[in-house]
């Protein structure tokens, strides 16, 4: 119960760690995009707004020039403000975001602007101070170069945007890239943790099997050894008294006697080689399955026939002796529950791997069953419980009046 506790803990950690780890890089990925699309967009914005007001700038001039309009003095002046503004913001964030020769194209259209548009500011301020008439061609060419400067500045930005859209992108991929690899880590960890709880359980049922065997042994030589004794002391002495005895009726008792112990003698020989089955040391696994066929034919009732092509097949102690009482198991319920009147066994070693297929043409039943607590099914639960806690496989086939397939498979 505890090894099952702790491995669920720990297949709990791996996937909350998982867990945690992927929402943290999600949630990073999902700010760092709304902290880009919030910087470019702030560019662009900076950028337009640029131009913006220098277009203001032109036609407030024009206004002042072609109306006289004193106002439109303040209104150029503002907009050179508001466009130098724009710029001084643009360029801290320029300055704080890069730093020695990267952008370097951005950062040269951004002084470039500037330079210009101080220039440019220069020059109309001293035209509207010195009341000039019309727009000096000096300050036309101005403006005409600060339009081819601003555009080399809104195309650096683009590509800066672009660029880093594209490093994003590849960031998103890398981070893609090491989700999956956590989660690949994660699933290998995984499986080596329920690897390990499966050779814990394994060694566990292995270890359960052994001190069944050396409790079954011991209670097998303590039988023979203490009961099997007395039964055959008494079986000596009335032979003994038998040749003393001259009375024709207490001679019947005696026989009667000697009879019931023979019987007490064969019944515990039966129940010592069901504990510590002989003939499976002396003869090995077929042979013995052999043994108890031929025993239930002499019957007559039931036809039983063993087979298995190839060499002898060679296991491990407590494998093969839990394969042998599976048998057993199969043919008691055939010979109790079925009514059939034909059951194979058929053995097979392939490479690592032991094939066991038992048939009966009995009346069959619900598979299903077997995970019920019906009395009659809990020989087949026994059965599928011993499969499993030696790592092996089963497949049961049945029905009403089907007879009964079931094939077991355990890697050696």
């Amino acid at each position: 119960m505890s090894s099952k506790v702790n491995f669920r803990g720990r297949v709990l950690l791996v996937i909350i760690a998982f867990t945690i780890i992927a929402s943290a890089i999600l949630i990073y990925i999902s700010i760092k995009s709304l902290q880009l699309d919030n910087e470019h967009l702030s560019m662009v914005e900076h950028a337009k707004n640029i131009d913006l007001e220098i277009s203001r700038s032109r036609i407030f001039l024009d206004d002042y020039f072609l109306f006289n309009d004193t106002l439109k003095k303040v209104a150029v002046n503002n907009s050179f403000i508001y466009a130098n503004g724009y710029v001084s913001s643009l360029d801290s964030f320029v300055i704080k975001k890069f730093k020695g020769s990267q952008e370097s194209d951005l950062r040269n259209s951004l002084e470039s602007v500037n330079n210009l548009l101080e220039k440019l500011h220069i020059k109309i301020a001293a035209a509207l101070q010195n009341n000039e008439k019309t727009i000096d061609k000096v300050i036309l060419s101005n403006y005409h170069e600060f339009q081819i400067a601003y555009q080399r500045l809104d195309r650096s930005i683009h590509e800066y945007i672009i660029r880093e859209n594209i490093r994003f992108k590849r960031g998103i991929f890398i981070f893609v890239f090491l989700i999956f690899c956590l989660l690949v880590l994660c699933i290998v960890l995984i499986r080596k943790l329920i690897n390990s709880y499966n050779a814990i359980e394994k060694q566990q049922a292995i270890k359960s099997l052994e001190v069944e065997y050396k409790e079954r042994k011991r209670i097998a030589a303590d039988l023979h050894d203490g009961l099997g004794s007395v039964l055959s002391s008494i079986a000596l002495f009335i032979k003994l008294i038998e040749k003393d005895c001259t009375n024709v009726k207490e001679n019947k008792s005696l026989i009667q006697v000697k009879e019931l112990s023979g019987i007490a003698l064969d019944n515990l020989e039966s129940a010592i080689n069901n504990l510590n089955p002989s003939n499976l040391k002396r003869y090995g696994l077929v042979r013995s399955l052999e043994i108890i066929c031929d025993t239930i034919n002499d019957t007559g009732k039931v036809n039983c026939t063993i087979t298995s092509p190839g060499s002898k097949i060679k296991l491990n102690t407590n494998m093969e002796l839990s394969i042998y009482r599976i048998c057993n198991e199969l043919i008691n319920n055939t010979l109790k529950h079925s009514g059939a009147s034909k059951l194979s066994i058929d053995i097979q070693k392939i490479k690592e791997t032991v094939i066991l297929l038992y048939r009966d043409n009995g009346k069959g039943f619900d598979p299903d069953l077997i995970f019920t607590n019906d009395e009659e099914k809990m020989g087949l639960h026994n059965i599928v419980n011993r499969t499993e806690s030696l790592g092996g496989k089963y497949e049961i086939n049945s029905g009403a009046g089907n007879g009964v397939e079931i094939t077991l498979r355990f890697n050696i």
